[in-house]
């Protein structure tokens, strides 16, 4: 760090008190013949420079400044800003100027005065003007921008991101210097003394031995400049963090970094400063150091292939451990929603730690080798073939133990499944007594799928059939030929006897039926099955890809949202025109208000496309209309005529999978792209897989 004039007259002032004498900021002041401000905006680096060549400075409240240091050590002083006078600025050094001109405005807290680096620096205003517009496009190159406000100050505007890329560039410059200006050959031997004198030396101190520990445990080898820019990022961000400054927008996604052998190193290091610092959980914070640490060389020779980047597939990936597990097993975990999203949530990270080479704990490892033999041993084939299909790592045997876990939950729902035997409740007009019905039953049978209640003269019995009934559970007598039970509301103990004995029956029933099932050749498949099957594949892929979000401006009624509604998916104004037409003659012809949604379903067909369209509009604020709240519109286009037969049902799908799927609609009220892209591709599937199977 380089020292004003200023700040080394400051320094010379301190050495003549006495070690228990405090000096006043007034004394200063006055025989400098500069304002008691001025001495203070010059004090933090005085301070800072000091504490990076090792001398004491104390600053107490209403007291004075001293500098607690001995005779001796003040003569050691004296002499080191005799043989260093040269590194004070002068106002011919533009190039030392403009360095601290650059670290004031960098480390500033507030916006700073020009008037203060005129008289800091001894300089006109013209000079400043001249040296601000060099240093100006400096600060652009980390998308950063100089501000000069008259009345205001000077300061900077940009993201945290670009500030601290900026400060690290401009730290690390600095201790470049120093390390040259000591004849440093290597760095390697005084790593564990660098200070950087802009941040509290605990924090440098701490961040030195966890990166110096990470070397050692994740067998990581940082070149010199490597490991003096990770230490200035590291740093600054801990001190950032500290003062309430975070990265809000890393600029990707975790679900695009976590396969990357960086991200988990970058999780390693946040573990330690949380632990350390005790930091908050921040996944930006995460996502932006592995970016960081893709820029900086961290492996040694030997695992340099590590850096070479894959396109991973992890839904792709998940599916093949499923596939595989399922067939060592002889078990189809094809039916089971829940199993690819959770799985694949965990193989993510579990990627880039095995191509990190990060070990990881498994308490129950044991437990679940002991229990459950026979799923870890598939589990372990699953992955053994899954690393010689992509190239990875072998799955340590901790790692196998987690991925049983939700293999082993899997099992668990699917026999839970098995056993379930789905109910409609029947009562004379369809509630009343069927609500009383229903309670007991959910207390006494809880894994009974009760799927509704209804009135017995709207007993359907083809209906029910296609809705996968099992049995009809009523207060009252039926005329009915589908299989009944008549109990009472209270579900009285000569009830649940005649209950155990009904669901013991259809259990019994079910079992032989799959058995037979099973034995039944299928029926052979036709071109046009595959045809329709293809079809629907490209019809959810190409969905998936042009599901489009807007977010209204202040509307006022519904012709403004049909019309905002109509520009979401057209690329000309005829064809906005032509969408608003479809939209609005629907609206005319029935209601679109969705009460269960409190949204719009602005839909129709269209000649001009070719492929269904789904998109949503979130209103900010919503709009009120006759007593209803509408937060936004829904808007979905299938395109005209036979040619498609895909999309009407593909979209039907989708509604259908709002009504049912809570967390799918609040993705969609919240605009959030990402998550619901995710829940629905989910749901597409599971669609696609019923549709597949039923067709083969």
């Amino acid at each position: 760090m380089l020292l004003t004039q200023r700040a080394e007259d400051i320094i010379r002032i301190l050495i003549r008190f006495p070690q228990d004498n405090p000096v006043t900021t007034a004394i200063i002041s006055e025989e400098l013949n500069i304002s008691s401000r001025s001495i203070q905006r010059e004090l933090p680096g005085v301070e800072q420079w000091l504490a990076a060549e090792g001398y004491r400075f104390v600053r107490k409240r209403s007291v004075g400044l001293l500098l607690d240091e001995p005779d001796s050590r003040k003569r050691e002083l004296l002499a080191l800003l005799d043989l260093s006078k040269s590194t004070a600025v002068t106002v011919d050094d533009r190039r030392d100027r403009q360095i601290i001109l650059r670290h004031e405005i960098l480390f500033a807290a507030e916006p700073v005065k020009s008037y203060y680096f005129t008289d800091k620096l001894g300089i006109s205003d013209g000079t400043l003007t001249s040296d601000l517009n060099q240093l100006e496009r400096w600060f652009e190159t980390y998308h950063l921008n100089l501000i000069r406000r008259q009345g205001l100050g000077i300061f900077l505007e940009g993201s945290e991101v670009s500030r601290r890329q900026a400060v690290t560039s401009h730290i690390c410059s600095q201790l470049s210097q120093r390390r040259n200006s000591a004849s440093m050959q290597s760095l390697d031997s005084s790593r564990q003394s660098i200070r950087i004198s802009e941040i509290p030396e605990q924090i440098t101190v701490s961040v030195t031995q966890i990166l110096t520990d990470g070397e050692r445990q994740l067998s990581l080898r940082l070149s010199d400049n490597g490991y003096l820019h990770l230490l200035a990022y590291i740093s600054y961000s801990v001190y950032r963090i500290q003062q309430g400054f975070i990265i809000e927008n890393a600029g990707v996604s975790a679900a695009d970094l976590s396969v990357e052998p960086e991200f988990a190193v970058a999780e390693y290091l946040m573990k330690q400063l949380r632990s350390q610092f005790d930091l908050p959980i921040i996944e930006r914070e995460t996502e932006y150091l592995t970016l960081f640490l893709t820029g900086v060389r961290i492996w040694p020779a030997s695992r340099r292939d590590l850096t070479t980047k894959r396109d991973f597939d992890i839904h792709q990936l998940t599916l093949s451990i499923i596939r595989n597990v399922g067939d060592s097993l002889g078990v189809d975990f094809s039916d089971d929603s829940k199993l690819p999203t959770e799985l694949g949530m965990h193989i993510q990270p579990t990627i880039g730690r095995l191509r990190a080479g990060i070990p990881i704990e498994n308490p129950l490892l044991e437990d679940f080798r002991t229990n459950y033999e026979a799923v870890y041993l598939a589990c372990t084939k699953g992955c053994a073939s899954l690393s010689e299909t992509y190239g990875l790592p072998s799955f340590p045997a901790a790692e196998i133990g987690f991925i049983t876990i939700y293999f082993v939950m899997a099992l668990d729902r699917k026999a839970k499944l098995e056993r379930r035997i789905s109910a409609i409740i029947v009562c004379p007009t369809g509630i009343g007594s069927s609500r009383l019905l229903a309670e007991n039953l959910k207390k006494e049978y809880p894994d009974l799928d009760i799927r509704g209640t209804m009135s017995a003269f709207d007993i359907d019995p083809k209906k029910l059939a296609k809705q996968n009934i099992d049995l009809i559970v009523s207060t009252v007598k039926l005329d009915t030929s589908y299989r009944w039970i008549r109990v009472s509301p209270i579900l009285a103990k000569q009830d649940k006897m005649l209950l155990n004995s009904k669901m013991k029956l259809i259990l019994s029933q079910k079992q032989r039926q799959e058995q037979t099932a099973r034995q039944i050749p299928a029926a052979p498949l036709t071109r046009d099955n595959v045809e329709y099957i293809s079809s629907l594949g490209d019809e959810i892929y190409h969905l998936l890809d042009n599901i489009r979000f807007g977010r209204a401006p202040v509307l006022q009624n519904r012709e403004d949202i049909i019309v905002h509604a109509a520009s979401l998916f057209a690329d000309t104004p005829e064809t906005e025109q032509h969408f608003y037409e479809i939209i609005k003659k629907r609206d005319q012809l029935a209601d679109t208000y969705m009460k269960p949604f409190h949204t719009l379903f602005l839909h129709g067909r269209s000649p001009d496309i070719t492929h269904a369209c789904f998109g949503y509009v979130h209103l900010e604020p919503p709009i009120y209309e006759n007593g209803r709240i509408i937060l936004g519109a829904i808007i979905s286009f299938i395109p005209e005529g036979t040619k498609n037969k895909t999309a009407a049902p593909l979209a039907s799908e989708i509604i259908g999978a709002l009504l049912e799927e809570p967390d799918l609609l609040a993705a969609l009220r919240n605009a959030d792209d990402e998550l619901f892209a995710s829940l629905l591709e989910v749901s597409l599937l599971k669609y696609y897989k019923r549709c597949v199977t039923s067709l083969i």
